[in-house]
């Protein structure tokens, strides 16, 4: 079984988002990893599983196929996936269209959601990987 870590991979080219992200997990002491394709978002995951994936960028970045090799290359309990978007954005309303992500982290983000969302990340791995080391 692969190794995992306590570190937030994001998906995403460089934007204020990314910016934004980065500058309220910076308090948190976690390790940030970028990856600006799905192709390299995927090569992280498989070298090392991450407690949390963040989704950036438009509804493209989120297909199944990208959900489902992630999930595959980070081990499907042990880490959490979940979709950036705008609170009037559309593809976050329609469950029917849910890419198979955990959840959708929705803009704009206060320090105390990222925070919570992080800690139940990390819990989620720990729990996963104590379950599954017996």
């Amino acid at each position: 079984m692969k190794s995992s870590q306590n570190y937030v991979l994001i998906l995403g080219q460089p934007s204020d988002d990314l910016q934004m992200l980065e500058a309220l997990l910076e308090h948190l002491s976690c390790p940030i990893v970028f990856a600006s394709s799905t192709e390299q978002v995927v090569a992280k995951a498989s070298q090392m599983s991450p407690c949390l994936v963040i989704l950036a960028g438009d509804g493209q970045n989120w297909s199944q196929a990208l959900v489902k090799d992630l999930r595959n290359a980070a081990n499907t309990c042990d880490t959490t996936i979940v979709a950036l978007t705008d609170c009037n954005a559309p593809s976050w309303m329609h469950q029917e269209e849910n890419p198979g992500v955990d959840g959708f982290l929705v803009k704009p983000i206060s320090r105390d959601i990222l925070t919570s969302l992080v800690q139940s990340a990390w819990a989620r791995q720990t729990y996963c990987s104590t379950r599954y080391a017996s």
